[in-house]
């Protein structure tokens, strides 16, 4: 039995309470006792919740050196994180991606930061420290969390201040020249009136991949501030503030051809040296700051209201190689400046021990700005539009001679013989104001001693705006646009100021049954309705179009058990009906969303731990996900996309992991925690083996991988000091984080490797009361 827990094992750390300071983090790897998370908008403990949840605690974090969302995603079945750039993080939760490609997309896997939601992925993708839990819920959450939450709900939350003084300093080195800080310091200004904490960090690595052409590639440079007060003026109000900042100077992705050899001639990117153009800065530049104020009056131990208030701003600033390759060909870069509001009133009610739940309501707005820039140099964009791209670079990884001239093709009229530009130009400027309000209500009643019924309901009223527009930079115009029907520009037909507006209205509900067996174990059975907001967008040529809200029937069923101190175990079967699914695909020069139809998935979800001794504890899971497009459509009809697998989903995937612990002497603790996660194959396109045309070409796909980590710590006691050694991907396997990318629009896809083996140390003091 203990062999087969180890094989489903699973991650349900102890969510650390708010008003503790740093725990133990060689002495307390995976807790075993009451699980409590705050998922409903109360504190309950995990056993309680008739939900598919994860939580996973600080400790857990610390002893894995789990620092990233990325690493994050192998202790949760069913969720996988993607990330090719700090700006557009694939968050993807039983199958279900999120791809805001215009600038009215809404996520389908929302995030919440402190109780904040952050609706736009590149928000969301936060370093993990001084984190007292995560907790991530699978199923449709439109009542507890909001209208981005159509398919799952990431929540993060970091430590609260608390009436004592304390916190840590940690430092790190690694290869790839990897430096990391952290710390944080805990502050009782007014003893149990004003407390403060303070946070920051400092993680940086040269890049895994090196630019033949000059510089590095897939690098590091992230520095990050958090501070936190509490102010309890009275018994009955709690005041709560959280200013947050974090910035990525990060050198540019490595999208590289497999097509096209590099400058040495290898065509094998886990050589891990790519050969973009010369001379010019490929960057990944993001900066996320915000705050939130967080009012609680409780008007007794019954009743209370709420106010949570939040402002966040994001700029991102990218530039990238879409050829993968030393040609000058694609060389685009985007631009992003998104702010967002939010306002929520809740108030909870418990007049009885059979009855408890909320009411209340919220407003949401988003101002978005998003410009790309487009410079082809159109003597090698031309071997690309003629499909001549073996002319563009030699098999010994030589850049061709320039295409002069359009080719003197009597087909092609008077454009035969024009000249080609090697310096065309040219932007587009898309816009969106977006905003929603609702109103909600969730509640739990206790029909019967052992049986509670959960319900919620959410109205949303929506207004999108978008915007477009597109000219030529400089004075040279394309000529190939010519061909394309879009001069004097090449990508982006010039188009006026155009702007669409849509209204809508919306509403997301849900009903779960909850039987309690016993007091350490229970059953839940729910149905929840998901949605996904209609999208507004223009294509290349200016032309604009509404899509259909997407939307999905989910039905779940679950078993919880628990033996205090010595076992969990959990297991979730779900079954998911999908309208109107958004896929985001190419379509000619244009990536959009676009209407997939109809869409089914189900799977199965297991997690266990078991403590087998004070020094041994097991813990595991594993998810089955099977996410297909149907055969035909509502009307009948055959679908494109029948019988293809969702994006970025492996239909089979586990982690496990085990922490050993040993007492070397009174001042001496050492631990070992060795985690292991493996993916069955995915694609990295809704179209799968559609794409690329080419079958020469390598397919958009991943083959089934595994990565290995492990955490070595010794703890010298008295001084609360621990001194770790860390692995990521310790076996060095290679595998893709991404592919297709820009390159795809023009036939030359590109790919991303993922990160090699990590190695690094660290020193961590934990000071204080």
């Amino acid at each position: 039995m203990i062999f087969l827990l180890a094989a489903l094992t699973g991650l349900h750390t102890t969510a650390q309470n708010s008003g503790t300071l740093p725990t133990d983090s060689v002495e307390q790897t995976v807790s075993l006792g009451n699980v409590v998370v705050t998922a409903q908008q109360r504190e309950q403990q995990l056993l309680d919740v008739p939900a598919a949840i994860s939580s996973v605690g600080s400790a857990l974090l610390e002893n894995t050196h789990t620092t990233t969302m990325e690493q994050l995603a192998a202790f949760v079945p069913g969720l996988n994180v993607n990330v090719q750039t700090p700006h557009r993080p694939s968050l993807s939760i039983r199958g279900l991606t999120s791809d805001e490609v215009s600038p009215t997309a809404q996520p389908r896997v929302s995030v919440y930061y402190n109780g904040v939601p952050t609706s736009r992925a590149s928000m969301a993708l936060a370093e993990l420290y001084d984190m007292d839990r995560i907790e991530v819920l699978k199923g449709p959450q439109g009542t507890l969390f909001g209208r981005g939450a159509q398919i799952g709900a990431i929540s993060l939350v970091t430590k609260k201040p608390v009436s004592a003084f304390g916190g840590y300093v940690a430092a790190g080195l690694g290869n790839y020249a990897a430096k990391e800080t952290e710390a944080a310091i805990n502050l009782p200004l007014i003893s149990n009136k004003l407390m403060l904490r303070v946070a920051g960090i400092y993680s940086a690595h040269d890049g895994y991949v090196t630019n033949l052409s000059g510089g590095k590639l897939n690098g590091k440079n992230t520095v990050g501030g958090r501070l936190s007060a509490t102010w309890l003026p009275s018994d009955k109000l709690s005041v709560g503030l959280v200013v947050n900042y974090q910035s990525d100077d990060n050198p540019g992705t490595a999208f590289m051809s497999k097509r096209y050899p590099n400058s040495k001639g290898e065509t094998d990117i886990f050589k891990y040296e790519a050969s973009l153009d010369a001379g010019k800065e490929w960057f990944n530049k993001r900066s996320v700051a915000g705050s939130s104020l967080t009012l609680k009056y409780a008007f007794s131990e019954l009743y209370s209201l709420s106010s949570i208030t939040s402002y966040y701003n994001n700029l991102v600033d990218h530039r990238w190689d879409g050829d993968g390759s030393v040609a000058p060909a694609i060389d685009m870069a985007e631009y992003l400046d998104a702010s967002q509001f939010t306002q929520e009133l809740r108030f909870s009610f418990r007049p009885n021990d059979r009855l408890e739940g909320f009411v209340g309501a919220g407003y949401w707005s988003e101002d978005v700005r998003q410009k790309y820039w487009f410079g082809p140099n159109e003597q090698y964009m031309a071997y690309l539009i003629f499909q001549m791209p073996e002319y563009m670079i030699g098999s010994d990884g030589v850049l061709g001679f320039p295409m002069p001239a359009i080719p003197a093709d009597p087909q092609l009229g008077p454009l035969a013989g024009l000249p080609l530009p090697i310096d065309h130009e040219e932007e587009s400027i898309d816009g969106a104001r977006n905003r929603a309000a609702d109103v909600f209500a969730d509640f739990t009643y206790g029909i019967l001693p052992q049986l509670k019924l959960t319900a919620g309901i959410r109205a949303t009223y929506e207004s999108f705006s978008t915007s477009r527009e597109a000219y030529m930079l400089g004075s040279t115009p394309s000529m190939l646009g010519n061909l394309l029907g879009s001069a004097p520009n090449f990508f982006f037909a010039p188009t006026p100021y155009t702007e669409i507006q849509k209204s809508f209205w919306s509403g997301t509900y849900r009903a779960n049954l909850l039987y309690e067996i016993c007091s350490s174990s229970n059953v839940f059975a729910g149905y929840a309705r998901g949605r996904r907001p209609n999208v507004l967008q223009f294509n290349s040529a200016g032309q604009s179009e509404t899509m259909s809200s997407e939307s999905v029937h989910s039905f779940d069923l679950g078993y919880k058990w628990s033996r205090p101190n010595s076992l969990w175990l959990d297991a979730n079967l779900f079954y998911h009906l999908y309208n109107n699914f958004q896929t985001s695909k190419w379509d000619g020069a244009n990536y959009l969303i676009a209407d997939a139809g109809k869409a089914t998935s189900y799977g199965l979800e297991l997690s266990a731990k078991a403590a087998l001794s004070d020094f041994l504890e097991l813990f595991g899971n594993y998810a089955w996900i099977h996410a297909r497009f149907d055969d035909t459509d509502s009307k009948g009809d055959p679908q494109e996309y029948a019988g293809k697998t969702f994006r970025l989903t492996p239909e089979h995937s586990f982690s496990i992991g085990l922490s050993a612990k040993a007492r070397l002497s009174n001042s001496l603790r050492l631990s070992f925690t060795p985690t292991y996660s493996w993916k069955s194959h995915i694609w990295f396109e809704d179209a799968n083996d559609l794409q690329p045309a080419d079958p020469s070409l390598a397919r958009l796909e991943q083959n089934a991988y595994g990565l290995l980590g492990a955490n070595l710590a010794l703890k010298y006691v008295p001084q609360n000091i621990t001194l770790s050694v860390f692995a990521h991907n310790a076996l060095g396997e290679q595998y893709l984080i991404g592919a297709g990318n820009t390159g795809m629009m023009f036939g030359v896809p590109t790919y991303v490797p993922g990160s090699p083996r990590m190695i690094g140390a660290r020193l961590r003091w934990v000071f204080g009361s």
